[in-house]
């Protein structure tokens, strides 16, 4: 759609909008919309936020409405507040203004082309390997895994010197040990 077409749109929903407010009540207990004008200004109110959305995709103006909207309805009738729908009118008008004064300002900038492929940078090789350097130039996601590595490794060290295996490596001349191995001869001889 170009920008006189949205402007053509937006001034019939302004028109359709403040013929609903023309036809307000005085009531005993406040001033409310017509019974007739409710669905149609729900409607409305749907439809305009949805045409802003297909205009410009995601905008400031589509949920300002849709906040000025709930806030007008939020009282003990339920119903849409004169308010409401004078300050909706009046956000309609701001985007009005803003197609007049900049008709593109919702046409998405092309980006510039990437190349396919990552780049990559040839790094000269330095003439010391120091830790600076390291941390300057190893990605820091393989820092957290070396270091996760070396807590994971240390972690099931402690675990495995609390096994029995362990235990039985390190001291060979263990009683749980040498009774195994002298249960072992004791029932070779036996055979004999």
């Amino acid at each position: 759609m170009t920008s006189e077409q949205i402007i053509q749109e937006l001034e019939r929903y302004r028109s359709e909008l403040t013929g609903i407010m023309g036809r307000f009540v005085d009531s005993t207990r406040a001033y409310r919309i017509t019974k007739e004008d409710d669905p149609r200004y729900r409607t409305f109110i749907i439809e305009i936020i949805d045409f802003l959305n297909d205009s410009f995709s995601k905008n400031q103006y589509s949920s300002a409405i849709d906040i000025k909207f709930n806030q007008g309805i939020y009282n003990e009738l339920q119903t849409p507040s004169y308010k409401s729908i004078e300050d909706i009118v009046s956000i309609i008008d701001s985007v009005i203004t803003r197609l007049k004064r900049n008709p593109d300002f919702y046409i998405k900038k092309e980006e510039p082309t990437r190349q396919d492929g990552p780049t990559k940078i040839e790094l000269p090789p330095p003439e010391k390997v120091t830790l600076k350097w390291l941390w300057e130039y190893v990605p820091h996601s393989l820092w957290a895994l070396l270091g996760g590595l070396l807590l994971s490794s240390f972690g099931l060290g402690v675990k495995f010197a609390e096994t029995n295996l362990y235990k039985s490596l390190t001291n060979p001349a263990s009683p749980s040990v040498n009774s195994a191995i002298q249960n072992s001869r004791s029932s070779a001889v036996k055979n004999k």
